[in-house]
C-alpha cells in the first residue's frame, strides 16, 4: 500500500499499532503501540527534540545515558554559601602546612543547590600563618565596585612572595567532569575579582589549558611575561604582572606569547574577565573594570591576541593566583563557566 497523508486529526478508539510482517511466514510483530487507554509502548529509538513534561513515574530498565548541565559552575558570594575547603595538611602532617605542588579540594555550592568540585594545587608554600580560603567582609544584598568582600584567595601572601594557587573547576587537572573537547564544546569562563590594591597581585587570571598534571612553574612565568610557561597549550587572561591586563598563550608546546593589552585595572575595586572559546577553538577575550560583579558591558581589550586551539584538544578551565609579599586580599566575587553542550555519561 502506498503512503497515505492525513491533513486532519487521526482518531482511533481501539488504539494504534506499528507492525512488521515476516516476508516468509506472514507473522506480524508489533513494534510500537498505543492502546485504547493511551498507554504507549515504543519498541524503537525515541527521539524528543522539544520540551517534555513527565507527570508520573518513569522506569528505566537499562543504563541511562544523559548530558551534564551546561553550567560547570555558577557561583557568587551573595547568593551562594561559602565554599567548603578540604583540610590543608600536606605530606608533613602539620595542619595548615602545605608545600609547593601539594593538592587540596573545594566544593562550591551553586545557585540551584548543585555542588561543583574544584581541584587545587598550592604554589610556593602554605604555612600556618596563611589566611583561610573563606568568604569574608560584610556581605551586602547587592554588590558594588567598592564592596570589599568575597572568597579570599590570598593564601600565604602576607608571609611569602610568589605564593598562590591554581584551581581547576568541575573536575581534575587531567579532565574528568571538567573535560572540554575542542571541536565539540563551546566554552565561556566569566569571573569577577575585587582587590584593595591590584598592584599587590602578580597574577589573577582565568583561562583554559590542555589537560595535564599541575605545573607550579606556570604562574610565575606568565606573571613575569618571560620564559617557557610549561603547559603545552593554554590561554590565560587577567592581571599578569601587577595592575596590567595581559594575555598569555601557547600552542603545541611552541613559543609562549605574552601580550600587553595596554590597559590596566583600577588601583582598587572590581575587575571582571571573560574568556570565550568557540566550538571551533577560536578564543576571544573581554573585560570591564569598576562595575558591580557580573555586570556592565564587556569589551575586547585594546590590544588582543588571535588564538585557536587544535580540534580534538581536551582542555580544562583553570584559575591562577600569585601574589607579592603583601597582606592584601584578592576576593573572588563571582565565577560562571559554561560548556555547550554538556558531556554525556552513563549511570
Amino acid at each position: 500500500m502506498a503512503n497515505t497523508t492525513f491533513k486532519g486529526t487521526v482518531r482511533a478508539e481501539g488504539g494504534l499499532q506499528q507492525i512488521t510482517t515476516n516476508t516468509s511466514t506472514g507473522a506480524e510483530t508489533t513494534n510500537t503501540s498505543i492502546d485504547s487507554s493511551g498507554n504507549t509502548s515504543v519498541g524503537g529509538t525515541l527521539g524528543v527534540t522539544g520540551a517534555t513534561t513527565l507527570s508520573s513515574t518513569v522506569g528505566v530498565a537499562g543504563a541511562l545515558t544523559r548530558l551534564t548541565p551546561e553550567n560547570i559552575i555558577d557561583w557568587d558570594y551573595i547568593s551562594c554559601p561559602t565554599p567548603i575547603v578540604s583540610n590543608l595538611t600536606g605530606a608533613g602532617g602539620a595542619d595548615g602546612v602545605m608545600a609547593d605542588g601539594e593538592l587540596f579540594s573545594m566544593l562550591f555550592p551553586g545557585k540551584n543547590g548543585q555542588v561543583t568540585p574544584v581541584q587545587g594545587s598550592i604554589i610556593g608554600a602554605h604555612t600556618v600563618a596563611a589566611g583561610g580560603f573563606m568568604v569574608e567582609g560584610t556581605i551586602p544584598t547587592t554588590d558594588t565596585n567598592g564592596t570589599s568582600a568575597g572568597l579570599n584567595l590570598q593564601g600565604d601572601a602576607a608571609t611569602g612572595d610568589n605564593t598562590g594557587m591554581e584551581l581547576v573547576f568541575g573536575g581534575t587537572q587531567h579532565g574528568g567532569n571538567a573535560s572540554c573537547t575542542i571541536g565539540t564544546h563551546g566554552l565561556v569562563f566569566d569571573a569577577t575579582f575585587n582587590s584593595v590594591d591590584f598592584t599587590d597581585q602578580d597574577c589573577v587570571a582565568i583561562g583554559f589549558r590542555k589537560a595535564e598534571e599541575f605545573q607550579t612553574g606556570h604562574q610565575p612565568i606568565i606573571a613575569a611575561a618571560s620564559g617557557d610557561a610549561v603547559y603545552t597549550d593554554y590561554v590565560a587572561f587577567g592581571v599578569l604582572s601587577p595592575d596590567d591586563v595581559q594575555i598569555s598563550t601557547r600552542l603545541n608546546d611552541g613559543t609562549t606569547a605574552h601580550v600587553d593589552s595596554t590597559q590596566a585595572t583600577a588601583a582598587s575595586g572590581n575587575h571582571r574577565f571573560q574568556v570565550t572559546v568557540s566550538s571551533a577553538g577560536v578564543v576571544t577575550f573581554a573585560h570591564i573594570g569598576a562595575a558591580a560583579m557580573s555586570a556592565g558591558t564587556l569589551a575586547a581589550p585594546s590590544t588582543t591576541k588571535a588564538f585557536t586551539f587544535d580540534s580534538g584538544d581536551v582542555v580544562v578551565p583553570y584559575l591562577s593566583i600569585l601574589s607579592t609579599n603583601a597582606d592584601s586580599a584578592i576576593h573572588l566575587k563571582a565565577v560562571k563557566i559554561t560548556r555547550t553542550p554538556g558531556i554525556s555519561y552513563t549511570d
